[in-house]
């Protein structure tokens, strides 16, 4: 509800003035007044119930799916279904989370069955899943006071596609970080010089030759080629216990940077050809091989719809599958990533298999 204070003190000190004039003058006239006044708000309070049950909205974008920061146009259709005009209607959008431009007022006046088509454009700031363009419609009295607002029955929700950005190469970066040393996947293994020795064949790596037995035996002789099982790399994405509908801004925010550092993580990983398991909640808790760009657009595409929980005790699952495998898995890094944590220089936590 809200209220003019200002118009609300002259409305009253004008129905005082109806019914003092009422009980000294009588008359039509003083009467006639007196009960326009007293039967003004209820009957404007019925008029704006009326124009709101009548007020159609049709709001569109290209697709439900859109990506974070991009331009999307816009079309708001909106129609007076109803029998009496409505007047000074006014078109609240999503400005938090999105920004929309309106080609036109964001107060409209309808005539009954009149339909108007505002264009523009919606600008989604944030990755997740939430309502944009035309949330809600205020109605108010002729007079301007008061009026009330109302929620647009069926607003168009929109899934944002989170960004995938260099901000997790450097915290990953671990052929750097830990003395140059190579941390692999378990799935790849990397092709190595054995301890056997055989003669030199054409094609075989400069690196595979061993030049002390090839001078004492005269001629080249090459270590066969072994493999190297490579090192286990777990992504363990720990959402916040909230439903996927929730729009609540902050949460929003911190859904946005989560996703953002959980795909631009296995994007890392998955370009250079080396696989990382991750663990997430999406209804269930998943667990996936991510070790090329296809697998990692099927990643891509799944975590963006939103990670939640069908049980509550998944929440506590997940955190102690991730310490379970930071204790028992060997010659591994497993890295979480904490939502609730968001804001905070611990929102990301690495550790070695039984360190």
């Amino acid at each position: 509800m809200k209220i003019n204070y200002k118009r609300l003190i002259v409305f009253l000190l004008i129905l005082i003035a109806a019914i003092v004039w009422a009980s000294y003058m009588g008359g039509a006239l003083p009467y006639m007044c007196l009960f326009s006044m007293l039967f003004y708000l209820p009957i404007s309070a019925v008029y704006i119930l009326v124009s709101n049950h009548f007020f159609q909205v049709y709001q569109e974008l290209p697709s439900r799916r859109v990506m974070k920061n991009e331009e999307q146009p816009y079309s708001l259709t909106i129609e007076d279904a109803g029998f009496f005009r409505i007047n000074d209607a006014g078109l609240l959008t999503e400005e938090v989370l999105a920004t929309t431009l309106l080609k036109a007022e964001k107060v409209v006046n309808l005539t009954p069955n009149e339909r108007v088509v505002i264009n523009g454009n919606v600008c989604c700031k944030y990755a997740g899943t939430y309502n944009v363009g035309l949330i809600s419609a205020c109605f108010q009295d002729p007079f301007g006071i008061f009026g009330a607002v109302f929620q647009v029955p069926a607003p168009y929700r929109v899934t944002v596609m989170p960004m995938i950005t260099d901000m997790a190469n450097k915290v990953l970066d671990f052929e750097n970080l830990k003395n140059s040393s190579r941390i692999r996947s378990l799935v790849l293994k990397e092709p190595i010089p054995g301890n056997e020795f055989r003669p030199y064949r054409e094609g075989d790596p400069i690196k595979s030759i061993h030049w002390k037995a090839s001078a004492a035996a005269g001629e080249l002789i090459s270590r066969t080629p072994d493999t190297l099982e490579l090192r286990k790399i777990a992504l363990v994405l720990i959402a916040e216990n909230k439903a996927s509908g929730n729009s609540d801004p902050e949460f929003i925010k911190r859904r946005d940077y989560f996703l953002e550092f959980a795909v631009s993580a296995a994007y890392y990983y998955a370009q250079k050809g080396e696989s990382i398991q991750i663990l997430y909640p999406r209804g269930e808790l998943k667990n996936i091989q991510v070790a090329s760009l296809g697998s990692f657009s099927e990643f891509y595409e799944d975590i963006a719809k939103g990670p939640f929980y069908n049980r509550e005790s998944d929440m506590e699952k997940l955190a102690k599958e991730s310490e379970s495998m930071a204790e028992n898995e060997q010659d591994s890094i497993i890295i979480t990533v904490r939502e609730s944590e968001y804001g905070t220089e611990h929102f990301l936590e690495i550790r070695n298999g039984n360190n």
